[in-house]
């Protein structure tokens, strides 16, 4: 039978709090976990590891707001409009910095944190080869530390691009070039990262018990990070602003290489599938025999519960709502997009009621199939944009008046990362590393992803029959995408993402929705140009909401705001609800302005940089802060 692998809750171990990259390097460990005594079996071994664990799989958290960066908890993306410019920290707003000062967009923790991750696992692999274990045991061991070094790395990188590369516990105080040395180039970063990667997925065992790390998470998390550095490169260059350099195909191919491997380890392992149950996967209590879920965080009554379902059920979603923009992205059930299906229905009035209709049947798992207006005085568990999400919430518990759905009481299981994702990862590197000459995609790279996840057969959940009802195959034809035959011609493409690269962007866009990707994919992409909010008189799709007529609901707050774009004037009785108005400064990306573009990367701590200049060294800033 199936393992499954859950985050291990509790027997979290603390080590010595760490400020700067001189503390972390220079001081001795003090802690008893790093002394040699310590070091003596996989005991030791696996109690030192769990302080990894509450770092990286969060699930859905435990509180009222950030939820692991599911919901509201992702920051900028196009398809959930905050309405606060402070859901939980300085990583979700609103709108771009329009000032140069490195405090709005610099998050000390951030930093310090990852570095602590570093030094902890690089004392694993300091310790590990003078323990008496066998060196099967050596081997699976450096591997899992191996394994989050590359992680810690990953998200330094993500954050910041060029960092500081160290791969030793411990330096002496007085070597301040190895103290103080400035950040290393992005580049030379990611490939660390892929070495540390493909020695986990070689020697990271296939089933160390639940609760812990196998070879497949390392496969997973391989498969995400290392195409998320790869198209980051591509799109970006070395850097951001004039300074960036081209990344050669030779190491753009290397990393994409890295998430095909990460991924087809999983793939091929037969030990995961798609099922039939896109709501379960959000809403169980107990995640253990879902065959899609690599890896989870548990969550237990008495234990350690979670708020999200309470934002999904009775309780007003006042956080943010879905964008329009989201919502037309979905497929209509002939598997075209609504600017070419004539099944789509919203064509002369796109409210819910009619746009709705024949759709992509995840969006009846997803959201709500009628509108949920907060400010209306007619719905409860109403929404800001009209679009109440319901991904997250579990029918049955909500019917049987369960107290789970309330409060910070809900025990569902949250998906730390699942096949669905590792598929989607699969095809899109395998599409990139084509287009840079390396092989050719082809259709089995569709039908082992795109077509695999389409299997999966939905049910009815929501005022919309959707009963055994699934998307159609996809064929690739040529440089297009075709289905049932028909090529797939999206008047709303981007012109500059090619037809195929477009679908299966918006394959992920849609499976994963809400899920804490979208921002990742964005600054990957370099398209944050998608976030713009539009002027006052003609805002965006990405601060828009659903279509309504007043005269429908003539209990509506004067605060709700519509904007009609066939008639453009300042009170419309009818129109798209828009939450331009809150989006306070206006949110504008100009390409090639480094004031935009700066934002695809954070600024450097100012704290770090001060301690550099004290010791007389230089910490680079990132170009425009």
């Amino acid at each position: 039978m199936m393992k499954k692998y859950l985050l291990y809750i509790g027997h979290i171990l603390l080590l010595a709090s760490l400020i700067s990259c001189e503390d972390f390097l220079e001081k001795p460990p003090l802690d008893k976990l790093v002394n040699d005594s310590y070091w003596i079996d996989e005991v030791s071994l696996r109690a030192y590891s769990q302080d990894f664990y509450s770092t990286y799989f969060v699930g859905y958290d435990q509180d009222y707001r950030a939820f692991g960066g599911y919901f509201s908890g992702d920051s900028y993306n196009d398809d959930f409009l905050l309405t606060s410019d402070n859901v939980s920290d300085t990583n979700q707003r609103l709108f771009f910095p329009t000032s140069n000062t490195t405090g709005i967009n610099s998050v000390t923790a951030l930093w310090t944190n990852q570095y602590k991750i570093v030094r902890k696992a690089n004392v694993m692999l300091e310790k590990i080869p003078k323990m008496n274990i066998s060196d099967e045991a050596k081997k699976h061991w450096m591997g899992i530390a191996y394994f989050f070094r590359a992680t810690a790395y990953s998200t330094l990188v993500k954050a910041y691009g060029d960092v500081p590369y160290i791969d030793i516990a411990v330096v002496d105080a007085k070597d301040y070039d190895k103290l103080y040395k400035d950040r290393d180039p992005q580049v030379l970063v990611v490939n660390k990262i892929l070495e540390d990667y493909n020695y986990a997925l070689q020697n990271v065992r296939t089933d160390d018990g639940v609760r812990q790390i196998n070879k497949f998470v390392v496969g997973a998390y391989m498969s995400r990070n290392m195409l998320y550095h790869a198209t980051w490169l591509k799109y970006h260059g070395t850097t951001v602003g004039t300074s960036s350099q081209q990344v050669s195909n030779a190491e753009l191919s290397k990393f994409f290489k890295g998430a095909i491997d990460g991924a087809e380890s999983v793939m091929k392992s037969n030990e995961y599938s798609i099922g039939n149950t896109y709501n379960a996967l959000f809403t169980s209590e107990n995640l253990a025999n879902n065959p899609e879920i690599i890896f989870y965080r548990e969550y237990t009554t008495g234990i350690a519960t979670n708020a999200l379902m309470a934002y999904n059920a009775k309780e007003d979603q006042k956080l943010g709502g879905a964008t329009i923009d989201a919502i037309n992205s979905y497929l209509c059930m002939d598997g075209l997009p609504t600017g070419q299906s004539p099944l789509y229905q919203g064509k002369t009035d796109p409210s819910i009621k009619n746009s709705f209709k024949d759709r992509d049947p995840r969006i009846y798992d997803t959201f709500v199939d009628s509108l949920r207006i907060l400010n209306s005085g007619l719905f409860s568990a109403a929404s800001p944009t009209g679009f109440a999400s319901k991904k997250f919430l579990n029918e049955e518990w909500l019917l049987g008046d369960s107290p789970y759905v309330t409060g910070l009481l809900s025990p569902a299981d949250a998906p730390v990362i699942r096949y669905a994702e590792v598929l989607l990862n699969y095809v899109e590197a395998r599409y990139e590393i084509s287009k840079i000459g390396e092989g050719t995609f082809s259709q089995s790279d569709l039908d082992k992803s795109i077509n695999e996840i389409r299997k999966r057969t939905l049910t009815k959940w929501g005022e919309t029959p959707v009963v055994n009802r699934k998307l159609p195959p996809v064929t690739l034809n040529g440089n297009s995408i075709a289905v049932n035959n028909i090529v797939i011609d999206d008047p709303d493409r981007d012109p500059s993402v090619d037809p195929v690269l477009w679908e299966i962007r918006r394959e992920r866009r849609i499976e994963l929705m809400m899920e804490g990707r979208r921002s990742d994919d964005l600054n990957r992409w370099a398209k944050f140009e998608y976030l713009n909010t539009g002027s006052s008189n003609n805002p965006n799709k990405t601060v828009l909401g659903a279509w309504i007529n007043k005269a429908d609901y003539p209990r509506i707050s004067t605060a709700v705001k519509l904007f009609d774009p066939d008639n453009p004037v300042a009170t419309p009785t009818q129109g798209y609800i828009s939450y331009f108005s809150y989006s306070s400064p206006l949110r504008s990306f100009v390409k090639g302005d480094i004031k935009s573009e700066r934002n695809y990367l954070r600024a450097i701590p100012a704290t770090q940089i001060t301690i550099y200049q004290d010791k007389g060294y230089t910490l680079t800033q990132n170009p425009g802060w």
